[in-house]
């Protein structure tokens, strides 16, 4: 069961990367920097929790939009690549009437989930500009990952 805590953290740690980088434009091929206190990094990490929280619910808050719509996730997908023009096949126009619906509401939400992310930061006293490079430090950097890894684990035991 902690493995499996533990392995559910570090993975919903790659997917606020997107949260991050919409916050802050990402600066291409620039050194990060490793350099955190033991503080610092717990204060990454139990933000990183906080907002982990706040995506999960928008997920299924999605997942129930979409349904709510008569979509499932994966029509709802094909369509979004129809849009994109990644994908030959056709949608009907009550699909896309109920795509169009799905998509406004999920948007709406998204931007609420944006705001309770950054006050998730807010709370713990962490900006978004060093939860970024925190993040992209633990992204880049094999042994900085290892040390925050290390805080998760401690943290999922305590």
């Amino acid at each position: 069961m902690k493995k499996r805590i533990f392995a559910t953290t570090i993975m919903s740690m790659f997917a606020v990367v997107v949260f991050a980088q919409q916050q802050m434009p990402m600066q291409q091929q620039q050194e990060v920097s490793t350099d955190y206190s033991e503080d610092e990094i717990e204060t990454f990490v139990e933000a990183n929790l906080d907002v982990t929280k706040v995506q999960q619910e928008a997920q299924k808050k999605s997942m129930a939009i979409i349904e709510k719509n008569d979509l499932d996730l994966d029509r709802f997908n094909e369509i979004v690549a129809i849009q994109q023009g990644q994908s030959e096949e056709e949608a009907s126009s009550e699909e896309m009437k109920a795509f169009n619906a799905a998509a406004q509401e999920i948007m709406t939400n998204n931007q609420k989930t944006q705001s309770k992310m950054v006050a998730a930061l807010e709370n713990h006293d962490i900006s978004q500009e060093k939860y970024q490079k925190i993040m992209m430090a633990y992204q880049q950097d094999e042994e900085f990952r290892q040390k925050v890894d290390s805080v998760v684990q401690s943290k999922s035991n305590g």
